[in-house]
Parts: structure tokens; sequence; C-alpha cells
């Protein structure tokens, strides 16, 4: 008797792969990332605890490349240049992204800095004395005379220096209120005059109603000067980097580098200051009113670390011996000096000719 036959059933196939497609390229993904456009894959929908959840990850994740910029820039002198060159990027931020961001955050405590009260003990004890009207009675009267002392000591050493020499930066002080002493240079008073005559037209007269309306500005109020100033700098410093990097090229000629190296070693320096700056400011503003004058060894420390730093930076990125470093580093902080003169003198043009 024959065996039934017993049909073959082959096994079912495995199912096929989903092809990803990128979302802003339609390009085939292999991975979370699309290897065409960068772009992340994220199918799910977006929701308010998502947006938040990576916002906090950008920021304090232990991956985030902004604090390991920021510790490799404070501990490391040169270390960011060097591994920019070595090819080795994607673990750090950008020097020109660093150095942006910090200078921003840099004027910005700037600003506030020069917003703050000089002293907030002094502050709310005054406001709790105005309460009595006997202890306000006598401060008004006291800082009245005080004011009247001042302007009369003022005046008088004006006075002196009037009968002492002719010209040169003499200062005059002119009181516009009751509690408020201005200072004015004579030099400058001597330039602005030179432009308050009637113009004549011709293709200088737009550049001279400028100076002269920049003059009035400043004229009896030098703190509109500085706050020009202070809103043009970071424009300037896009001049003076370029400036003190080709001066460095001229420096280290041999052996023989790209001026962009230069220039990045500079960012990574002045990114640098700037955290340094800031530190000191926010000492200023959150140490300083609580213990008073104590905090003075901390701006001394920073200052000498800056020093030394600026010094180490350039022995490790260039590799040349001590005594030849500290002979540029000579070089360049005069240099500095005097480039960072002739910047700030072009800023003062600018702010003058299109006031």
């Amino acid at each position: 008797m024959s065996s039934p036959i017993v049909p073959v059933v082959s096994p079912p196939e495995p199912p096929q792969p989903l092809t990803l497609v990128c979302a802003n390229c339609h390009a085939t993904l292999s991975g979370e990332y699309c290897a065409t456009c960068g772009q992340r894959h994220e199918p799910h929908v977006h929701t308010v605890a998502h947006f938040a959840g990576e916002a906090l990850e950008s920021v304090s994740h232990a991956d985030s490349r902004l604090w390991r910029t920021l510790w490799y820039l404070l501990s490391r002198p040169g270390f960011l240049t060097k591994e920019f060159f070595a090819g080795r990027r994607v673990s750090y931020l950008p020097p020109f992204r660093l150095y942006l961001v910090l200078s921003v955050i840099f004027f910005l405590f700037a600003g506030l800095s020069s917003d703050a009260p000089e002293d907030t003990a002094a502050t709310s004890a005054t406001s709790a004395n105005s309460r009595d009207p006997v202890v306000a009675q006598q401060r008004m009267q006291e800082e009245a005379a005080a004011r009247k002392d001042v302007l009369d000591e003022a005046q008088q050493a004006i006075d002196e220096a009037r009968k002492q020499t002719d010209s040169g930066a003499d200062l005059s002080a002119s009181e516009t209120n009751d509690s408020t002493l201005k200072v004015q240079i004579k030099g400058l008073d001597e330039f602005c005059e030179a432009f308050d005559e009637p113009e004549k037209g011709g293709s200088g007269a737009t550049a001279r109603r400028n100076v002269r309306q920049f003059c009035h500005k400043v004229r009896g109020d030098t703190s509109a000067l500085f706050t020009a100033l202070g809103h043009n700098l970071p424009k300037a410093m896009f001049i003076f980097l370029p400036l003190l990097a080709g001066i460095m090229k001229l420096m280290y000629w041999r052996p023989r580098r790209y001026y962009v190296e230069h220039l990045l070693f500079l960012v990574h320096n002045h990114a640098f200051v700037f955290v340094m700056l800031i530190m000191f400011m926010l000492v200023d503003l959150l140490i300083h009113p609580v213990i008073g004058d104590y905090v003075w060894p901390f701006y001394v420390a920073g200052s000498l670390y800056t020093i030394w730093y600026i010094f180490r930076a350039m022995r490790n990125m260039y590799g040349q011996h001590g005594a030849l470093t500290f002979l540029k580093y000579l070089v360049l902080g005069w240099t500095y000096i005097v480039t960072a003169f002739f910047t700030l003198l072009l800023t003062l043009i600018f702010l003058a000719l299109t006031a």
C-alpha cells in the first residue's frame, strides 16, 4: 500500500525591512542621521515635552560640546587650536561660533555691570533711613554741603591748572544740575570748535555735519561717547583680530604657517579672555557686595593666570623654546597695545562720520 503524498509547504518569507527616507532631502537612510544632509530622523510627533527635553539635553547632556569646549579652553592653553588643525573638530564648538557666543555674553554682562548699583548695602540703608523725615532732612543737608565742597575744590584745581599751563588736556567742570559734575576735555572742545563753522557745501559737507552732530552729542557728557564705543567695539574686533593675525604671521614666518592658523589661535585666546572677564564681572556683581574688597586675591590670581595662559598657549601652539617664545610674547604684547589703540582711533573716526 502506497504512503499518502504529503504536500511540501514552503516557510513564509521574512518581512522586508521598511525603507526609510530622509524627510528633508528624501535620500535613503542607513542610520539615525542622513548621510546626505545630516538631518536627524525623528518620525514621532513633537510635543512640548519633547522640545523641552531636547533643549535640556543640548545644554546639560554629558556629551554636550559646550562644556567640553569651555573646559579645554580654560585648562589647556592652545589645545583647541591644535585639535582643530589636527582634524578633530566634531567634539568641540567651532572657533568662530565660540568667539561670537562669548563676546555677546561678555558685552551683555558689561552692560549689566554698568547699570548695577555701586553699593547695594548702602542703597538699602539709605532707603530705610529716608523713611524718617528728620534723618532724611539731615542727609539732604549733608549731601548739599558735600556737593558744594567738591565743586569748590574742583574749581580751585581748575584755576590752578589754567595758571600753570595754557595748552594740553586741561579740565573744566560745570554743574549741569544740583548733583551732577561733568568733566570736559579741552582738546575735545577745540576739535569740535573746528567743525562749528557754517557748511560751505562740497563733498565733505556731509562728513562735517556728522562730525558736528557727534561733537554736540558727546560734548559735556562723555558717557555718551563710552556708550557708543561699547556698541561698536564688537564690530571693531573683526578688524582688530585680522590685523593682529597678519603681524603674528610675520613673527612666525619659519616654519611657514597659514594665515588662518594665527587667526584661529587669536580667536581662541580672545574667547578665553572673554571667559575670564565674564568671571570677573560675576564676582563683582555677586561676591563683591557681600565680602567687599576681600575679593582682590581672585582678581590678582585671574590676571596672573591670564598672563601665563597666553604665554603657554604660544609655547604649545608653535613649539618654540621658552626664551624665544617669551621674546615674541613681549613683542606681541606691545603690538597688541599699538594695534588696539589704532583700532580704537578708527572706531572713534567711524562714530564721528556716521553720527
